[in-house]
C-alpha cells in the first residue's frame, strides 16, 4: 500500500488522512477498486459526464467486501467537518482568488468516492444525506464559507441523481432550491434533478412547483450583492447592491455608491450614469441578467398560478408551505391569492391566515385554492 499511499493521497489533506487510515491491509479486490476510484476524473469530462465504462467497471468492484463500507466512509467524511479543501473562513478568500495552487493528490480519489457513491444500493438514506452536504459545502449553499470545488460538487449531483429512492429525490428539491444557477456544475444538477424524478414518476405539476429557482433570494425577498463578506457567499461581485422582490411584484436594484448612497432602478434595471466606470461593468452586466431572470420567473409563476384556478387541487400542509406561501418569488404571488385549509375531521375548509406560522395552524390539514364564487345567476 506503500506505492499507493504515495500517489493517492495527500498528508497535508485532513480528510486524505482520515480515508488513508482505513486503506490498510486492503484485499486485493479494494487495493485494485481504490485506484479505480482515484482514476475517476481521467473518466468525467467537462460536461460533468462520467465515461459508461468507468461506471461499469465501478458497479463491478462494489461487489467485493469492504467497498460498499468503504465509499460511505469516505463519503460521510468528506461531509464531516470542513471542506475538502479545508477552506472555511471568508475573510481569507480574497487571497485566494486567483492563486493556482496545484491540485491535491488526494483529489481524484474525492471525486470518485463521489461518484461511486451513486452506485450503491441497500439502504441509502444515510448516503442520501452525506452526499448533499458534499453538494451544499463544494457549491457555496452554506450560511458559513467554504471553499468551493466544481467537480466534487457535480459529483455529488450525479451520484444523488443515480441513487434510487425518494431520499435522494428530496435532498436533490433542497439543492435545487439553495444552489445559485451561477455555480458552474447547476447544470448537471438540474440534469440529476430530472433523471431522478423521471424514474419515480414525479407528475409534471409537481416537477414545476418544486424547480421554481429562488435566485439566492432571502426569505425577505432581497439579494444583497458584494464582495465576499459584505454579501452573497456564492457571488463575489466587484460592486455593492441590492437586488429586491416587493410584496406588490416589483423588481429593484439599488445601486450603492463608495459613499453609501444608492439609486433605484427598476426593469431593466440600468445602472446610474458612470458606475459602470467606477465599479466593473461585467459584474453590472450579470446583476442586470439575474434581475432579468427574476422578472421572467415572475411572470411564468403568474401564468402557472392562474391555470391552477380551474384544477381543483389540494396540497399537503408543508409543502404549500415549502413550495407556495414561504417561496421568495411564487411567495410572492401565491400570498396575494386566497386559500383554505381543511380543518380537523373534514367537515369543511376554512380561509388560511398568512401571518400564522405553520405549526400554528393545521400542519396535518390540505390546502387548496378557494373556489371561485358561481356568478350570480348561475346553476
Amino acid at each position: 500500500m506503500s506505492d499507493l499511499a504515495a500517489d493517492l493521497f495527500d498528508p497535508d489533506n485532513d480528510w486524505s488522512n482520515r480515508v488513508q487510515a482505513r486503506c490498510t491491509g486492503l484485499s486485493p479486490e479494494l487495493a485494485e477498486f481504490v485506484p479505480h476510484l482515484a482514476a475517476a476524473p481521467l473518466f468525467w469530462d467537462h460536461r460533468y459526464k462520467v465515461d459508461a465504462a468507468w461506471k461499469r467497471r465501478t458497479t463491478a468492484l462494489l461487489k467485493a467486501d469492504g467497498a460498499d463500507a468503504l465509499v460511505r466512509f469516505a463519503v460521510g467524511e468528506l461531509a464531516r467537518d470542513g471542506s475538502f479543501h479545508g477552506m472555511t473562513d471568508a475573510r481569507h478568500v480574497i487571497r485566494d482568488l486567483g492563486r493556482a495552487k496545484p491540485p491535491s493528490p488526494a483529489r481524484g480519489l474525492a471525486i470518485g468516492v463521489t461518484l461511486a457513491a451513486g452506485r450503491l444500493r441497500g439502504e441509502t438514506g444515510d448516503v442520501a444525506s452525506d452526499l448533499a452536504v458534499v453538494a451544499r459545502k463544494n457549491a457555496q449553499a452554506m450560511d458559513t464559507y467554504h471553499r468551493v470545488d466544481h467537480d466534487i460538487a457535480g459529483a455529488a449531483f450525479t451520484a444523488l441523481g443515480d441513487l434510487p429512492g425518494p431520499a435522494a429525490m428530496e435532498e436533490l428539491w433542497a439543492l435545487h432550491y439553495w444552489v445559485s444557477p451561477s455555480q458552474h456544475p447547476h447544470k448537471v444538477l438540474v440534469k440529476s434533478v430530472k433523471r431522478a424524478a423521471a424514474r419515480l414518476g414525479v407528475p409534471p405539476h409537481e416537477f414545476a412547483e418544486r424547480t421554481v429557482p429562488r435566485h439566492g433570494l432571502e426569505s425577505d425577498g432581497t439579494l444583497t450583492v458584494g464582495w465576499i463578506g459584505h454579501g452573497a457567499l456564492w457571488w463575489n461581485a466587484a460592486l455593492d447592491a441590492v437586488l429586491t422582490v416587493h410584496g406588490t411584484g416589483q423588481v429593484t436594484v439599488d445601486w450603492i455608491e463608495e459613499d453609501g448612497t444608492s439609486t433605484r432602478t427598476t426593469a431593466p434595471f440600468r445602472s446610474p450614469t458612470g458606475y459602470k466606470t467606477r465599479t466593473r461593468a461585467d459584474s453590472v452586466d450579470y446583476l442586470r441578467r439575474h434581475a432579468q431572470g427574476i422578472v421572467a420567473t415572475l411572470h411564468a409563476e403568474r401564468v402557472r398560478l392562474a391555470a391552477l384556478a380551474g384544477e381543483n387541487r389540494t396540497w399537503p400542509w408543508p409543502d404549500w408551505v415549502r413550495y407556495y406561501r414561504d417561496h421568495p418569488v411564487t411567495g410572492v404571488l401565491a400570498r396575494a391569492l386566497e386559500w383554505e385549509y381543511e380543518v380537523p375531521g373534514g367537515t369543511g375548509y376554512a380561509p388560511v391566515d398568512m401571518g400564522v406560522p405553520a405549526n400554528a395552524t393545521a400542519p396535518s390539514a390540505r390546502v387548496r385554492l378557494r373556489p371561485a364564487e358561481p356568478a350570480p345567476g348561475a346553476e
